[in-house]
C-alpha cells in the first residue's frame, strides 16, 4: 500500500481486468445518466428553456454548463492518458471562486445559441468523454483508477446529470409542465 498524495488516504493496485469491467460499468452509468437528463429536458417549448428559475439560470444556462464540465472532463482524461496533470481547459484551479468563475462564463457564453447547437455540444461532448474514458484501461495504471483517484471521478459523468435532473423535474412540477411522453409531472415523482 503507499498513500495518495493530498488526500492521505491508503491505495492498493487493483488487477487491470477490474479497471475494464468498472470503465464499462461507468459507460453504462453515464448512458443511462445522460437519457434521464435527455428526458428530463425534452418536450419543452422555447420560452420554458429561456425561463429562469436556477439562481438565474434557465435550461440553456444548465446544459451548457453540463456541456462545459463534461467537455473539460474528457479533456482533462486525455491528458492523463498522454501521463500528463490532468486539467479541465479553462479552470483556473488557484482561485479561490474558480468554479463560480468558469460556471458563469460558460452560462454567459449561450445567450445567442440555439437549443439545437446547444444539445450538438452536449452530444459532441458526451462522445469526446466517451472516447477518453474508453481510453483508460490501456493508458491509465490500474491504481490510479480506484474509487476516489482523479482518473475515476474524471471517468464519471452520471453523477454530474443527476446532480441537475432533480432541479429540473421539480422546476417542471411547480410549472405543472407535460413530460417528454405529453403527462403532467406529478409532485414527488422522479
Amino acid at each position: 500500500m503507499s498513500t495518495d498524495p493530498g488526500t492521505e488516504r491508503a491505495t492498493g493496485s487493483i488487477p487491470p481486468d477490474d479497471v475494464e469491467r468498472a470503465v464499462a460499468a461507468l459507460l453504462e452509468d453515464n448512458a443511462r445518466a445522460r437519457a434521464e437528463l435527455i428526458e428530463a429536458i425534452a418536450g419543452l417549448s422555447e420560452q420554458e428553456r429561456r425561463e429562469r428559475w436556477a439562481d438565474g439560470w434557465s435550461l440553456y444556462e444548465i446544459v451548457a454548463h453540463i456541456a462545459a464540465w463534461q467537455d473539460g472532463f474528457a479533456a482533462a482524461l486525455e491528458c492523463a492518458v498522454r501521463g500528463e496533470r490532468p486539467q479541465v481547459p479553462g479552470f483556473d484551479s488557484s482561485l479561490a471562486d474558480a468554479t463560480d468563475r468558469y460556471n458563469a462564463i460558460v452560462a454567459a457564453a449561450v445567450t445567442d445559441v440555439s437549443w439545437e447547437d446547444l444539445l450538438s455540444r452536449l452530444e459532441t461532448a458526451r462522445a469526446r468523454h466517451e472516447a477518453a474514458v474508453r481510453s483508460v484501461p490501456a493508458a491509465i495504471p490500474a491504481d490510479r483508477f480506484e474509487d476516489g483517484r482523479s482518473a475515476r471521478r474524471l471517468a464519471s459523468s452520471a453523477n454530474h446529470d443527476r446532480e441537475h435532473i432533480p432541479e429540473i423535474l421539480a422546476w417542471r412540477r411547480r410549472r405543472g409542465l407535460q413530460d417528454a411522453a405529453g403527462g403532467h409531472v406529478h409532485p414527488g415523482v422522479q
